[in-house]
This record gives C-alpha cells, structure tokens and sequence, in this order.
C-alpha cells in the first residue's frame, strides 16, 4: 500500500500523467488558491483576473486516506497521506487510525528540514499547509533524495 503511493507521484511525473493532470484539470477545475482571490481583489479596478490555468500542473495535489481489511488475518490496514484522517468508532469510543501529516510535528519538521526546504509559518516553504501528498510535484524535485523522503 505504501509504495502505491509513491508510484503515485512517479506516474504523475511522467508526461502521460502531465497530460492526465491537464486533462483533469480542465475537466474540473480547483478551487480558486486563496493567494489568486487576493490578487484578484487588488486588480479589480480593470486589471487581469487570474484563472486556474495559471496554476502550474506542480501545484496540484491532494490528501488520501485507504483502508484494507484483511479479513482472514483479522487486521485492518490504513495508509494516509496529507491530513485526511481516518476513524473508527468501537463500542461508542472514536479511535484514531491515521496520523495527520502536518508541519507542527517534529518528525515532519526534522523530515522536511533533511530534504532542503523549511516551514515558514506552520508551512512548507511558506505555501504548503501539509507535509505529505499526491502531487505537488514542485515540492519533489530533488532527484538525490528517495521518494519517502
């Protein structure tokens, strides 16, 4: 499950995956990042509206959350990335079965700082508001570093 997720990021990359992304995009575009809307509103007085096009394709990303259920071994597998959280209720009690990826934890911080970029704000690189995804490709450009670091 795990390098599933990391074959993700190596599709993504190739451009069969760029074009997908393109494809996606068009199809159903993001919402609009907040940074656009403020640069908007500052050039209302005739200026150029900015529009998702504008968003590079390395800028597309998302949280995931999967769960398995091995029935015959008994076990449940959950593989997150990003901050989509996973939960499972048990006799009334909720019980957490993923860890949010985010810039507050140490172990992401240490990560983060250990590939070359910093947390700025309680994000990375000053933009990115989690610490792991699918996508954001312009954060995985450091080809000498293993794709789980």
């Amino acid at each position: 499950m795990r390098t599933s997720f990391l074959d993700v990021d190596v599709e993504l990359k190739k451009p069969e995956g760029q074009n997908e992304l393109g494809d996606l995009r068009r199809e159903k575009p993001p919402a609009k990042p907040p940074i656009f809307e403020i640069l908007d509103r500052s050039k209302a007085k005739g200026g150029e509206s900015m529009s998702n096009e504008d968003l590079p394709l390395d800028s597309i990303g998302c949280t995931a959350n999967v769960l398995l259920i091995d029935r015959d071994l008994k076990k449940i597998y959950v593989i997150n990335a990003g901050d989509s959280r996973c939960t499972m209720g048990r006799g009334g009690v909720c019980i957490e079965m993923s860890i949010d990826h985010k810039p507050e934890s140490q172990t992401e911080i240490d990560r983060i700082t250990k590939a070359g970029s910093e947390i700025v704000d309680g994000r990375v690189d000053g933009n990115l508001n989690l610490t792991r995804s699918l996508g954001d490709l312009k954060y995985k450009q450091r080809e000498h570093l293993k794709p789980e670091e």
